[in-house]
C-alpha cells in the first residue's frame, strides 16, 4: 500500500500503473484520499461491471426480498422442475 498525490499521478501515470500491479496505490488530494489505483485483469473487469451495475444490484435485492417474503424451494424440487422442463422440449 502506498500513497501518491495528484501531482505525482499526473507526472508519473505509467509508473504508478505498473506499480499498482504489485500494490494498491491511494491517490490523495491535499493529503486526503480521493481514489485507489488497483490493478485489474479483463476477467476482473467483467466481475466488477456486474457487481457495480445498479440494475443488477436492484434485481438481486428484489429477488432476495421476494425470497424472504415468500420463502424458497428445496434443491430437490428445483432439480425436479428442471428435469420436467427439459423433458418437454421439442425440436
Amino acid at each position: 500500500m502506498r500513497f501518491a498525490g495528484i501531482k505525482e499521478l499526473k507526472q508519473e501515470t505509467m509508473d504508478l500503473i505498473k506499480e499498482s500491479k504489485q500494490n494498491d496505490i491511494f491517490i490523495t488530494s491535499y493529503g486526503k484520499p480521493v481514489a485507489v489505483l488497483h490493478h485489474i485483469t479483463e476477467d476482473d473487469l467483467a466481475d466488477y461491471l456486474i457487481e457495480n451495475d445498479p440494475e443488477f444490484k436492484s434485481r438481486i435485492e428484489e429477488a432476495f426480498a421476494d425470497y424472504t417474503a415468500k420463502g424458497g424451494i428445496t434443491a430437490e424440487t428445483m432439480i425436479k422442475k428442471l428435469k420436467k422442463r427439459s423433458g418437454t422440449k421439442k425440436v
